[in-house]
């Protein structure tokens, strides 16, 4: 039952989930919905489409994958294809002349997939932490309504992935930090 449960959290807090989570939270500071509809477009459906498509294109070499737990090569595949399409997607905001929070938000999530694609030839370190630790600190440091509840996402990630034996402690802890690090620079870089 709790890794049936850590298995569903998995999924729905996937860095395109709680990506989803930042930009609606996120979505207060910039009354402009359709900022918030293209964002979403591309950090969150965009990312979910291309992913799947990855999957159907492995599952027709009869090569399954556990996607929340692939092998090395794969995962840095997977990071890989994830860090060209956000660096795709924010290309896209900036030239669109995005509202400078969707642009600290898109670069958060690209530094954050760069990071651990960079880190992940080394040692593995959880997309999926450093995905909740940015949302986490995007939302804490804009200070939006309702930002201290999403404090406890990282932990609830973190559980999740320990749960189905994905990550280490020490992963989940670097993951975390990794994405609060990577929101709190990029917050500086473009606020």
């Amino acid at each position: 039952m709790r890794y049936r449960a850590a298995g569903l959290i998995s999924h729905l807090l996937s860095p395109a989930g709680v990506a989803a989570i930042a930009l609606l939270l996120l979505s207060a500071a910039c009354p402009e919905q359709r900022w918030l509809l293209l964002s979403m477009l591309l950090y969150v459906a965009l990312p979910v489409i291309v992913l799947l498509d990855l999957l159907r294109r492995q599952r027709l070499q009869a090569e399954p994958v556990d996607v929340y737990d692939p092998g090395r090569a794969r995962r840095q595949a997977l990071l890989s294809v994830g860090v060209v399409t956000y660096a795709l997607c924010l290309g896209i905001l900036v030239g669109l002349g995005a509202p400078d929070v969707y642009q600290w938000a898109g670069s958060t999530f690209l530094g954050g997939a760069a990071a651990v694609w960079a880190i992940n030839r080394v040692w593995k370190i959880s997309i999926h932490a450093t995905g909740a630790g940015g949302a986490a600190a995007l939302v804490a440091l804009a200070q939006v309504p309702g930002w201290p509840l999403v404090l406890g996402l990282p932990l609830v990630v973190a559980w999740a992935r320990w749960e189905r034996r994905a990550h280490s402690p020490s992963q989940l802890v670097a993951g975390t930090l990794l994405g609060g690090l990577m929101a709190w620079g990029c917050g500086e870089m473009i606020l």
